[in-house]
């Protein structure tokens, strides 16, 4: 290798380092003394070195006096918690401004951990009364950090966005579930065995129901006695004597037994 090459190669590699590393964000926010906590905190939880490589990020970041108890959570808790204030994109006031609806939604880091759930890894913003309000996007989650000012910004590689106070995104600590965790869906009665239920003993009780109401339709149904049935061949005269009665003799009958009787008298008389 010549000894031309060899500046060549070194300022080649400077500038890939270079590239590949944007910024240092602890460089960065170590020249504005008001974040000073919040700076070392980002170093503490491991997440300045993620931080610086991203190529565009917004960083929301967090005063000294506004701090609060940040700093007593675990390593791993302050990591998720600090996470939820970088932001994937690039926004400065004037972005902001620009926004076409009132809330727009931003995605963090922490949504790419693979531990986000229920919009954990997502923020909400706000434009209200002239100012931006912050806040996480888990539905009922608080949403009161108010942009205060525009620390730096570099376009559209990083923008730095000082905030009113901490971003609280619930169930962060891994205790507990996230507070917005929706309710599961209510069966419909199509879908709902218990609702089906019913149905299913209307239907069972359906044939025994038919059963019942069937001899009355038989019954209204009957046909009417025909004129037939009430002829005298068919049925017996309501004069008609009854059966174990003799019918009375007839003027033949007579006429045999008076004419009998006179022969037995002229036989009596002669002899």
């Amino acid at each position: 290798m010549s000894r031309s090459t060899v500046p060549l190669l070194c300022s080649f590699l400077i500038l890939f380092a270079s590239s590949a590393s944007a910024f240092n964000i602890t460089r960065i926010l170590g020249q504005y003394p008001d974040y000073s906590t919040f700076n070392e905190l980002l170093s503490k939880s491991g997440l300045a070195t993620d931080i610086n490589s991203r190529g565009t990020i917004t960083l929301l970041a967090i005063p000294n006096g506004a701090v609060g108890d940040l700093a007593s959570k675990s390593d791993d808790v302050l990591k998720r918690v600090l996470a939820t204030h970088v932001v994937l994109d690039y926004y400065d006031p004037m972005k902001l401004q620009r926004m076409k609806d009132k809330t727009a939604k931003m995605t963090t880091m922490f949504q790419q951990s693979g531990k986000a759930a229920y919009d954990q890894g997502f923020l909400n913003v706000t434009a209200r009364d002239g100012s931006f309000i912050f806040g996480s996007a888990v539905v009922g989650a608080q949403r009161n950090s108010k942009l205060e000012k525009s620390v730096m910004n570099q376009p559209y590689n990083i923008s730095i966005l000082g905030i009113s106070q901490p971003i609280v995104t619930p169930g962060l600590d891994g205790t507990m579930a996230p507070i917005s965790a929706p309710p599961p869906k209510a069966n419909t009665p199509k879908s709902s065995p218990v609702a089906e239920a019913p149905a299913e003993e209307e239907e069972a009780e359906a044939p025994a129901e038919e059963e019942a109401e069937a001899p009355a339709e038989e019954e209204a149904e009957a046909p009417a006695p025909s004129k037939d049935a009430d002829s005298p061949a068919d049925a017996p005269d309501a004069d008609a004597p009854p059966t174990d009665q003799a019918p009375p003799p007839s003027s033949a009958g007579k006429l045999k037994v008076s004419f009998g009787l006179f022969v037995v008298s002229a036989t009596i008389i002669l002899a």
